[in-house]
């Protein structure tokens, strides 16, 4: 509550869990890559059946927990959320590369990216969070050092879409999904990305910023009471959220992971 509590525009009242509400909150402070850090937390999590989510402000940093998903071949349901590696896309822009190969895969990559951004620049998408087919030779870039030919990188690409196709299923027990649409829903165990909010382009282009804020704290709040059993707060320890200093005190916020009664 002491979140939604710097709202002007909100009706008071009090919530008190039930005698029986057990939960933890777990300020998680890592300032780790950002796979290494969701690994860490979604492994602690028990392996006893319970629900669990990972809940984000934008898709945009939900591809991050589907990488970590895959990896450890753990199901999970993301109805909402496209991926760079499904685009269709990228098997386009492999061949291209292929067609002017000179030299090692970074370099005919490399090459390929340069020209798709001078077109962009040239020609800018209308939507600014459209994934552009610079964008997708920018992931090519990034996968490429661990493969030492394009038709390596290629066969990387589809067996990577193979084990998504089976791990991606509606039922189960993983779910990965913004705030936006989560009002209502709980799960046993939520990690929450806490980084993300507020989110910055929501605010910055509002015509009324102190309102768009306003919003942005009850989507947290969304986001942060979607919990049964374990609410964790993943942040960087060096640049906590507004949100997060709000809603508790800087010394709870210090770069060390502990739990307190929810």
């Amino acid at each position: 509550m002491r979140l939604v509590e710097h709202n002007a525009e909100r009706f008071v009242k009090r919530i008190v869990a039930g005698p029986r509400n057990a939960g933890r909150l777990i300020l998680a402070p890592d300032a780790a890559d950002d796979v290494v850090r969701l690994a860490r937390v979604m492994r602690s999590w028990p392996d006893d059946g319970s629900t669990r989510a990972v809940l984000a402000r934008t898709n945009r940093e939900l591809l991050v927990p589907v990488i970590v998903a895959v990896d450890n071949g753990w199901r999970f349901r993301a109805p909402d959320i496209a991926l760079p590696i499904e685009d269709p896309r990228l098997d386009v822009l492999l061949a291209r590369a292929r067609q002017n190969q000179a030299g090692p895969p970074l370099v005919a990559l490399g090459r390929l990216r340069v020209l798709l951004r001078q077109d962009e620049a040239a020609n800018p998408a209308a939507d600014p969070d459209e994934v552009t087919p610079g964008d997708l030779a920018t992931s090519l870039l990034g996968w490429a050092p661990a493969y030492a030919s394009l038709d390596a990188l290629g066969a990387a690409i589809a067996s990577w879409r193979t084990r998504l196709n089976a791990l991606r299923t509606d039922d189960a027990p993983l779910t990965l999904a913004t705030a936006h649409g989560t009002k209502g829903l709980e799960w046993d165990h939520v990690l929450v990305l806490a980084d993300g909010f507020p989110g910055r382009r929501s605010i910055t282009d509002a015509a009324e910023p102190e309102r768009a804020l306003e919003e942005e704290r009850r989507l947290a709040y969304v986001a942060w009471t979607r919990a049964r059993r374990s609410l964790t707060l993943l942040y960087d320890p060096e640049a906590p959220s507004r949100f997060l200093a709000e809603a508790f005190d800087s010394d709870e916020l210090v770069p060390v992971s502990r739990g307190r009664a929810a």
